[in-house]
C-alpha cells in the first residue's frame, strides 16, 4: 500500500503509561463462519444458554504499524491503534502461539487521544528493547487496515468460566486489495479454556464451523505483501525440563496441530503436494506423541479420538500415494524411456487418479468432521482434569528428562529387535522394523532439545537414513498396488511394456535399497544413545 510521507507517530500524547513488569495473556479461541452463517450462529440455543447480557454491536477500524523491513513481524510483535466508537486504543501484541484455534499472546492496551502511535508507553512495556532501536522507533508506518462490525456478548461456559463473544464482520484492506472477516472470537477472561471448546462443539453440531489459526495481523501482513502460503515443516518446540511429562506432551501435541493446520488450505487448493505431505506430518506427529501419552492426556472422556486421527491417516493417504507415484515415481522412468509410447498413456492415467484422490482429501478438509476432530483435540488437551482421571497417570508426573529417557530406552530396544535382520527379513517383518523407527525416531526429535540438539544431530540422522532406505523398500509395494488401480480404472488395459518398465525400474530402486539398508543399519548401531 502506499506509505504516507511522515509516520502518525508521537513521542508523548496525553495518555498516561501503563508500566507493567509483564503482559496479561490474552486466550482466545477463533472460529470461522460463512457470512451466511453469522446470523444462525448468534442465534443458536448454546449461544442464549451462556449469554449473560445483551448483545452490544460496534463498528471498528484499525491501522497496523510497523517498518518497511517489518522489524515487529520479525520480532513477533503486532502493534496497532483501533477506534473503538468514540475513543482510540493503542495495542500490543507479543509471542504466544496458535493451534487448533486456540490463540495466545500477550497483550497490552493504552487509550490514545488521537490516532497516533504513542512511544513512551511502549517504552515502558516488557517490550521496549525492540522500540528502542532507532530503526524500529523512527520508520514506524502503516501497513494495513480493518474494518469490522463487532458483536459482543458476555457469557458463562460453566465451570467457573466466564468469556466474551465477539462476532466480527467486515474486511482487511491493504492499498487496492481486501479479504473478508466472517469470524467468531471467544476471549476466555477467567476459568479455562476447555470450556470454550464444549461450548464450540455444541454449536459445531448445526452451525458450519471451521478452526482459524491465523490473527487478523498474519492475513493482513500476508496481504499487503501479496504473500502465497508455502508449505510449513514441523518448528522445534521448546521444552522445559521442569515440566513434568504431560505439559510437555500436550506441548509437543499442541505443536502437531499448528503444522497440520498450517498446511491445510494449501491442500484443499492442491497447487502442491508437499502441503499434503507436511500435513499428513504433522498428523503422524500427532498421533506418535498421543501414543506416548496413552490413556491419562485423552482418557475416558473422548474413546473415539484416536479413532477419529486413525480415519484422517487412512482418508488422506491415497492422495500422498498418488502424488509420489505420479510427482517423484514416474516422471525419472518417462525421462529414462522417450521412446516407450505406453508410459504417456500410463502416466495421464495417474494424473487423473491423482487429481480425483486430491479431491476426495480436501472434501475430508472440508467436511464437518475434520473441525469437530480439531475441536476435540484442543478439548482433550485443554482439560488439565483429564490426567487426574486415570489411576495410571502418575508415571506423567514425573520429570519430563527422566520420561523421555525411559520412553528413548524402551522405543531404541524394539528398534534393535525389529530390525537385527532386516537383510533376510520379509517384507512384512521390515515394514514393522520400518514403524518402529518411525516412533523412535519422533520421539528422539521431540525430546532433543532437552538433551542439546548437538549431542542428538547424528542419531537422528542416522534413523533418518535407516527410514530412507526402509521406505524405498516400501515404494514397490506401493507402487505395485497403484498399477492395480490403474488398470481397474480403465476402460482397456494399460500398456504391458509401460507397466514392466515401471515395475522393473522400481525392483531396482528397492533391490539397491535393500543393498544400502546394511550400511544404514550399521551407521544406526554405531550412534551413542545421547539420554544415558
Amino acid at each position: 500500500m502506499n506509505e504516507p510521507a511522515a509516520p502518525a507517530v508521537a513521542n508523548a500524547l496525553p495518555a498516561e503509561p501503563k508500566p507493567q513488569d509483564r503482559a496479561p495473556r490474552e486466550v482466545e479461541l477463533k472460529l470461522l463462519v460463512a457470512p451466511g452463517d453469522m446470523r444462525a450462529f448468534l442465534r443458536h440455543p448454546a449461544v442464549a444458554a451462556a449469554k449473560r447480557g445483551r448483545a452490544k454491536r460496534a463498528q471498528y477500524r484499525a491501522t497496523y504499524y510497523d517498518t518497511p523491513g517489518r522489524a515487529l513481524a520479525a520480532a513477533a510483535l503486532t502493534l496497532r491503534v483501533r477506534r473503538e466508537g468514540a475513543r482510540w486504543v493503542q495495542t500490543l501484541k507479543g509471542g504466544g502461539s496458535s493451534a487448533a484455534g486456540l490463540h495466545t499472546r500477550d497483550e497490552l492496551e493504552w487509550p490514545l487521544m488521537a490516532e497516533r502511535v504513542n512511544l513512551d508507553v511502549l517504552d515502558a512495556s516488557p517490550f521496549a528493547k525492540v522500540f528502542a532501536r532507532e530503526e524500529v522507533r523512527g520508520q514506524l508506518r502503516p501497513h494495513f487496515t480493518t474494518e469490522f462490525e463487532r458483536t459482543t456478548l458476555p457469557l458463562a461456559l460453566g465451570a467457573g468460566t466466564h468469556a466474551e463473544l465477539a462476532a466480527d464482520s467486515g474486511a482487511i484492506r491493504a492499498g487496492r486489495h481486501s479479504e473478508p472477516i466472517s469470524e467468531i472470537e471467544i476471549e476466555i477472561k477467567g476459568g479455562e479454556a476447555a470450556a470454550a471448546f464444549r461450548f464450540a462443539l455444541s454449536v459445531q453440531e448445526n452451525v458450519p464451523l471451521t478452526l482459524g489459526h491465523r490473527s487478523k495481523a498474519e492475513r493482513g501482513y500476508a496481504l499487503a505483501q501479496g504473500l502465497v502460503d508455502a508449505p510449513q515443516k514441523a518448528k522445534p518446540v521448546a521444552l522445559d525440563a521442569s515440566l513434568d511429562a504431560a505439559a510437555t506432551l500436550r506441548a509437543i501435541s499442541w505443536s502437531c496441530i499448528a503444522q497440520m493446520q498450517a498446511n491445510e488450505a494449501g491442500t484443499i487448493v492442491g497447487r502442491d503436494p508437499e502441503f499434503l505431505h507436511q500435513l499428513r506430518v504433522g498428523l503422524r506427529r500427532l498421533r506418535s506423541c498421543l501414543a506416548l501419552a496413552k490413556a491419562p492426556i485423552l482418557a475416558s472422556s473422548h474413546p473415539d479420538l484416536l479413532e477419529e486421527l486413525r480415519w484422517l491417516q487412512n482418508a488422506l493417504g491415497p492422495a500422498r500415494d498418488w502424488d509420489v507415484f505420479a510427482t517423484e515415481t514416474l516422471p525419472p522412468i518417462v525421462a529414462a524411456f522417450r521412446d516407450a509410447g505406453g508410459l504417456a498413456g500410463l502416466r495421464v492415467r495417474a494424473g487423473q487418479l491423482r487429481r480425483a484422490h486430491g479431491r476426495a482429501a480436501a472434501e475430508v478438509l472440508r467436511s464437518p468432521r475434520y473441525p469437530r476432530l480439531l475441536l476435540t483435540l484442543g478439548l482433550a488437551l485443554s482439560d488439565d482434569t483429564l490426567a487426574a482421571k486415570d489411576e495410571a497417570s502418575a508415571w506423567l508426573a514425573q520429570p519430563v528428562r527422566e520420561y523421555a529417557g525411559q520412553v528413548l530406552r524402551q522405543r531404541h530396544k524394539k528398534l534393535k529387535k525389529r530390525g537385527a535382520h532386516l537383510a533376510a527379513a520379509t517384507p512384512e517383518e521390515r515394514h514393522a522394523a520400518r514403524i518402529a523407527g518411525k516412533k523412535l525416531r519422533y520421539a528422539a526429535e521431540f525430546f532433543a532439545p532437552l538433551f542439546g540438539r548437538k549431542k542428538t544431530r547424528r542419531y537422528t540422522a542416522a534413523l533418518s537414513g535407516l527410514q530412507d532406505s526402509l521406505g524405498a523398500l516400501n515404494d514397490a509395494a506401493v507402487t505395485e498396488r497403484l498399477l492395480g488401480e490403474i488398470a481397474a480404472a480403465g476402460k482397456s488395459p494399460p500398456d504391458a511394456t509401460a507397466l514392466a518398465l515401471v515395475r522393473g525400474w522400481v525392483a531396482g530402486a528397492a533391490h539397491h535399497g535393500l543393498g544400502e539398508l546394511a550400511d544404514r543399519w550399521e551407521d544406526f548401531i554405531d550412534c551413542d544413545t545421547f539420554w544415558d
